[in-house]
């Protein structure tokens, strides 16, 4: 590196006379700092504000992408459920309507699935039996219909419970 600056400088700079070797000189200790302020200093200076009032949003997202990290961590250690094939849930079901004191009619349905009816049923007991339902072994309501009974907060339920394998 030195031998390329002293064959430059023999090449080059020797070849000057005095008074072009001072002018270049005197321009060089003008235009150094001038690009020092053009090309450094004022775009730091006028970026500061832009990057203080970005700071804290830029923050707010880190944390954020934090806590969706540990979130995607502890979903990917959880275990994946197991699909109940239309017997075995049909089981499930019966178990689970009769500890509820449901009077539920429940009939295999399509891969994976049970069809459940019954004539009158209270409302918010089915309800609440299937967020149970739901909540406990993941079993859900794919398609229902329900009809008011004459009684109040009594309703006909015909609908198809699933687990899994269209979700």
């Amino acid at each position: 590196m030195k031998a390329i600056f002293e064959k430059l400088k023999t090449r080059h700079w020797n070849t000057l006379s005095a008074t072009e070797q001072k002018t270049l000189l005197r321009g060089a200790w003008l235009l150094i700092p001038l690009l020092m302020y053009g090309v450094l200093w004022q775009p730091a200076h006028q970026a500061l504000p832009k990057l203080q009032e970005a700071l804290p949003r830029l923050r707010a997202q880190a944390d954020q992408m934090q806590s969706l990290a540990g979130q995607a961590q502890s979903l990917r250690q959880k275990p994946q459920l197991a699909v109940l094939d239309s017997d075995a849930l049909k089981i499930a079901v019966e178990k689970s309507a009769q500890a509820a004191g449901l009077p539920l009619q429940v009939l295999p349905g399509e891969q994976n699935s049970v069809r459940i009816s019954a004539d009158s049923i209270s409302f918010a007991h089915w309800l609440q039996w299937q967020h149970a339902l739901e909540l406990n072994q993941h079993i859900r309501v794919s398609t229902a219909m329900l009809a008011a009974s004459p009684e109040p907060g009594m309703v006909k339920v015909q609908a198809t419970l699933t687990n899994g394998a269209d979700q």
